[in-house]
């Protein structure tokens, strides 16, 4: 079973920006992490982990931050993977690092924009 997102009520205050944006393009791919030893191949397995990622964000609305049309940003090691298409509220730090256990999919667009207000 996966884990459940931080409570966003802990990561909005390390966010500066809030952006609805789709990922244009993988720029960069880190290092495959090492696996549990009860993983399979290419599973979404608990534990599973996959590689840092540097991707190009399309911006189509800012909901915090500088305006901005595009960003390059850093998506850490983590249970997830980014490809072009991928969409959704983003939470990016000021060393432009995606916050949030699943990035885009770690809270719906409603409780985001909840918690900014």
């Amino acid at each position: 079973m996966a884990k459940p997102p931080e409570p966003i009520e802990e990561v909005m205050p390390n966010a500066a920006w809030v952006v609805e944006a789709e990922v244009k393009e993988v720029v960069s791919t880190g290092p495959t992490p090492p696996q549990p030893a009860n993983a399979k191949p290419g599973a979404t397995s608990v534990g599973y982990t996959s590689a840092s990622q540097t991707v190009k964000l399309t911006i189509t609305n800012v909901l915090k931050g500088d305006q901005a049309t595009e960003l390059v940003v850093e998506k850490p090691v983590g249970p997830y993977s980014l490809r072009p298409g991928n969409k959704g509220p983003f939470l990016i730090d000021k060393s432009r690092t995606i916050l949030g256990r699943y990035g885009p999919d770690s809270w719906h667009l409603d409780r985001v924009k909840g918690a900014l207000e």
